[in-house]
């Protein structure tokens, strides 16, 4: 989710807790990373466990919008996007498997040339 701020806005060293605190236990709320991107954007990584893509998009928003609604900090600021990235299925069975690093490719052999 991304966020225009105002030109005096300072990111509180709490405002992470402060957007898991605006969520519900039903909207799957599991970590929320802050990112200054410089000027007055913020961009705000909502990690949400979901049935859908969907889903997790309206969860994040969802959450979002109350934050800025309640945060005191938040209030003259404006939502300008928000959307998710799919992590699906098949990265979490890489994970899963022997090795757990989610490697997929053989390391080169630096002892050879046919590295």
């Amino acid at each position: 989710m991304r966020l225009h701020t105002p030109r005096d806005f300072r990111v509180p060293d709490d405002l992470a807790a402060q957007f898991i605190a605006q969520a519900t236990s039903a909207e799957g709320v599991e970590h929320v990373s802050v990112h200054p991107c410089g000027g007055q954007a913020l961009t705000v990584g909502v990690y949400v466990t979901a049935e859908s893509l969907l889903v997790a998009e309206e969860s994040a928003l969802a959450v979002s919008r109350r934050s800025v609604a309640r945060v005191p900090a938040l209030r003259r600021s404006r939502i300008t996007s928000c959307s998710a990235a799919l992590v699906g299925v098949y990265f979490d069975r890489l994970l899963e498997h022997p090795g757990g690093d989610g490697r997929t490719m053989r390391l080169p052999d630096e002892d050879t040339s046919a590295s």
